[in-house]
């Protein structure tokens, strides 16, 4: 993988772990509590708006006019749209969860073990910045992803009716040959009784 692969790839991971240490240095507690609910509301929303994507992406994929190389190109595509999905909403619930907590906490969680004690403020600041700052960056590669599903959506239309319009239609089809038909042994002969039969009348 080159240089600019790897920059492409993780710069809003890099972005949001830099973003994040100046927020656990330099924002107070009462600047994040200010903002807990608005930031909740926020993340609450963006999740509700993934689940349907989620939904979307699970039932795109169809076999009518596609080969068995492209259903398996199209299915481990899909496959890590919906892994993407996940990661964005499994960041919105974390950082829900954590602005809860810190907020119940009042960015003052100290944890004391066998009489040492560590003020864990840092940790719970940085954690909280990082999956939001995450969850935010991520927006952008998300609408790109819906984008990309529409597109795919119409392909597969495309697909679709192209494969109906090359079926021949069952009247327009030739008949098969007929086949000759097996006759009973005897068929179309008179029999002596019903000769009989005649005279006497």
């Amino acid at each position: 993988m080159s240089k600019r692969s790897i920059i492409a790839k993780y710069w809003d991971s890099a972005f949001a772990a830099a973003a994040s240490i100046c927020g656990a240095i330099w924002l107070t507690p009462a600047v994040i509590t200010s903002i807990t609910t608005e930031a909740i509301a926020f993340f609450t929303i963006q999740s509700a708006a993934i689940l349907p994507a989620m939904i979307f992406t699970a039932g795109l994929l169809r076999g009518q006019g596609l080969s068995l190389v492209e259903v398996g190109r199209y299915q481990a595509a899909l496959k890590k749209q919906m892994e993407f999905w996940v990661t964005l909403l499994f960041l919105d619930l974390a950082a829900v969860m954590l602005l809860i907590i810190g907020k119940a906490a009042d960015w003052k969680w100290k944890v004391s073990f066998e009489g040492y004690g560590a003020n864990m403020a840092f940790v719970l600041i940085f954690c909280t910045c990082l999956s939001g700052v995450l969850a935010l960056l991520r927006m952008v590669p998300f609408v790109r992803g819906v984008m990309s599903l529409l597109e795919l959506n119409g392909l597969f239309v495309r697909k679709a009716l192209e494969a109906e319009a090359t079926k021949v239609p069952p009247e327009t089809r030739s008949p098969s040959p007929a086949k000759p038909m097996a006759l009973p042994e005897g068929y179309g002969k008179i029999l002596p009784h019903a000769r009989k039969r005649r005279k006497t009348t």
